[in-house]
């Protein structure tokens, strides 16, 4: 297999199976950082990031932050979110460090080309690859040797 025709194929392949897809690319950027601050994290996990902060920066944080789960259309067509929701299952940050509530993780703008370059590329540096992309990868490996 060509390595475009399975960079096709593993990108439709995660398309159709987005919990591998959201396991696969938390791996990659726990070994690269591929994810940067896009990444989300466990609610519950909120207290070990602030430990030893004062109380007034994670206030600060949510209260500039939003949830993404909740928002309207305002009269000018934009979306207009709701207020960081700490029982949301997740939280991420935004693109000025504050908190971003969220039930579901989606990380959908990253299942692109470059997110399976770099998977070949650190394939076998990773674990937690599926089987079935394992299987892809392979076949690009004995083509090209």
């Amino acid at each position: 297999m060509t390595r475009e025709k399975a960079i096709e194929t593993i990108i439709k392949y995660f398309e159709e199976n987005e919990e591998e897809f959201n396991s696969t690319i938390e791996e990659l950027d726990s070994y690269n950082g591929y994810l940067g601050d896009d990444r989300y994290y466990n609610m519950d996990d909120l207290d070990e990031f602030y430990s030893g902060q004062p109380a007034s920066e994670i206030l600060t944080r949510a209260f500039y932050g939003r949830d993404d789960e909740t928002w309207i259309t305002d009269s000018h067509g934009e979306k207009q979110y709701g207020e960081f929701n700490p029982n949301r299952a997740y939280f991420y940050y935004n693109g000025y460090g504050n908190l971003v509530s969220a039930d579901y993780k989606d990380y959908s703008c990253h299942l692109d080309h470059w997110f399976v370059e770099s998977l070949i590329d650190h394939a076998g540096s990773l674990y937690n690859i599926p089987a079935e992309v394992e299987e892809i990868i392979d076949s690009i490996e004995e083509e090209e040797v």
